[in-house]
């Protein structure tokens, strides 16, 4: 029986491969990917033939069946999982076919490689513990400005597209203005860029920014912005029933919290519209 080995690939800079990937590429014969035309290019711009491998698309749309399927071929030998860049855990395709392994006892092994959220956070000059990854952000403006809000102690980071960014730093700076932001774009290709500015300082800096390429988007919060408790919610809601606008409201409760009324102001009217 054979085992399940992770490869992490470069996120866009060849010079970055391992060794040990490299050799499981030129080596290995059974291969889970989750582009197949970017994991042929990348074997063909490393001098690697695809004679004799046997690749399929394995991605998080695909069906359980397909999972079975995969563990028929470990009878002949590892099985090397891909994604089209990076880690195959951070992006697609590898966390139900690991979970499905582990509940088999089948043996999972890592090949390291660069990581863009750690190379992010090693460029962006925020406080590196604690730190918490969230992936992809939602499209969706509302769904935005929840996590945003929700988001405690520590440094954040979220991989965004280059046609949403904008909107999602507006979005940051208006909901957000205090906290310490870090965008940076092509990590380890030729125009990577870091860019570091408080969230308010938004409109002034973004025409340095060039909205094309991969972004990875990081900001802190300090341990003293409180949430605000499911109690003081309660009362907020009852001061706000009685006619009490939320303006005087948010300037209470962000007091007591030591918070910006302006993020204060933004939870008291959705409390009002729930």
């Amino acid at each position: 029986m054979g085992k399940i080995i992770l490869l992490n690939t470069p996120i866009g800079n060849l010079g970055d491969l391992t060794p040990r990937v490299l050799e499981a590429l030129q080596n290995g014969i059974l291969f889970a990917v989750e582009d197949t035309r970017a994991f042929m290019e990348l074997l063909n711009h490393l001098g690697i033939t695809v004679s004799g491998k046997k690749i399929v698309s394995f991605h998080d749309q695909s069906e359980k069946t397909q999972i079975d399927k995969l563990f028929e071929f470990l009878s002949s030998g590892d099985l090397y999982v891909a994604s089209e860049a990076g880690s195959p855990i951070v992006s697609d395709p590898g966390y139900p076919l690991i979970r499905a392994a582990y509940e088999r006892g089948i043996e999972v092994e890592s090949y390291s490689g660069v990581s863009s959220p750690i190379m992010a956070l090693e460029l962006s000059g925020l406080p590196p513990i604690p730190f918490h990854f969230h992936g992809f952000l939602p499209r969706e403006s509302g769904k935005r400005g929840k996590i945003f809000l929700g988001a405690g102690y520590g440094t954040h980071i979220y991989f965004e597209a280059p046609t949403r960014i904008d909107e999602t730093l507006d979005e940051l700076a208006d909901l957000l203005p205090d906290v310490q932001v870090s965008v940076v774009r092509e990590l380890s290709k030729k125009f990577q860029q870091v860019m570091r500015f408080k969230a308010r300082d938004w409109s002034t800096k973004k025409s340095e920014m060039t909205f094309k390429g991969e972004f990875v988007l990081m900001f802190h919060r300090e341990e003293q912005q409180s949430q605000m408790s499911g109690e003081l919610r309660q009362l907020a809601q009852e001061i706000l029933s009685q006619g009490n606008g939320p303006k005087v409201v948010a300037k209470l409760i962000g007091a007591i919290l030591d918070r910006p009324t302006k993020e204060i102001y933004t939870e008291l009217n959705k409390l009002k519209r729930d």
